[in-house]
């Protein structure tokens, strides 16, 4: 087994202040007030919730498979503060999977198994990497994805349960991006400094790797088009809105990371880094 330090570091500050944030902030489906009486009461309505929430509890049980598997990596590369935060993530991918779960008994469906929904499978397997910022990248379009979900749920506001659920969603999905925001800001400064073309070759990488993760989403919303349309979702906006905004705080990192090891800006405090590009 490799031990990679006794005493951690711990000194990368604003990555301790998300993982305390994370820390403050946990929450449980038991705090759900599930007796709550439904409005939801037509069979088509729930046939079609059930359709569409399956990439939704797919997305849950993918991410909490590839946080899980960082974990150990970011060890071995001694990278403790963000090993750390990881784990709150891991348990909040795990609570949004149970909160689904239980969402699914509540209207008495069952999510499209993989034969009819091979879209959903293959977007969530373009996602897992090795490599953090790779993840980071790719895991981009899954998050900024169902903060967009979340936010037409709670627009919505079919059920109430739904929308409590979307509400603390919500919460942690700010949370993800910050987290998003600060490590990869401080990857590319420290890029920037050592060596500035390998910085800038890197971001291609990391673009290419969200372009390619993305055209993977749009098969999934395409098999959900009627379902989408008949709730109030148009799958185009979401789409291109998806899109417009994980490029958006992808490039916001970049030179945010750039910036700063040039001396031109002060590092991105959390808030500022949970607000970019929303």
């Amino acid at each position: 087994m490799k031990i990679y330090k006794v005493l951690p570091d711990l000194s990368k500050t604003r990555q301790m202040k998300i993982w305390h944030k994370a820390l403050r902030s946990q929450w449980s489906a038991t705090d759900i007030k599930w007796d709550t009486p439904q409005r939801i009461t037509s069979n088509h309505l729930k046939d079609q919730l059930g359709r569409i929430l399956t990439p939704v509890l797919m997305g849950e049980q993918a991410a909490l498979y590839s946080v899980s598997g960082l974990i150990p990596i970011l060890g071995k590369m001694s990278q403790v503060e963000s090993q750390l935060y990881l784990t709150t993530w891991a348990v909040d991918e795990a609570r949004h999977t149970e909160l689904f779960t239980i969402f699914y008994d509540r209207i008495d469906r069952q999510p499209m198994p993989i034969r009819r929904f091979p879209a959903g499978y293959l977007f969530q397997s373009q996602i897992v990497a090795e490599e953090p910022a790779e993840w980071l990248a790719g895991v981009l379009v899954s998050e900024v994805m169902a903060k967009k979900l979340m936010e037409e749920f709670r627009r919505l506001d079919l059920d109430p349960i739904l929308s409590d659920v979307a509400d603390g969603i919500l919460l942690d999905e700010a949370r993800h991006l910050g987290f998003n925001h600060i490590y990869l800001e401080d990857r590319f400064s420290d890029l920037h400094l050592n060596a500035e073309d390998q910085g800038q070759g890197f971001a291609l990488q990391l673009h290419r790797r969200l372009d390619s993760v993305l055209s993977h989403l749009q098969p999934v919303l395409d098999a959900l088009a009627t379902e989408l349309k008949d709730i109030g979702i148009d799958r185009i906006e979401i789409f291109d809105k998806v899109g417009h905004e994980a490029r958006q705080r992808l490039d916001k990192s970049i030179l945010a990371g750039r910036r700063h090891a040039e001396g031109k800006q002060k590092a991105s405090q959390l808030a500022e880094a949970e607000l970019v590009g929303a």
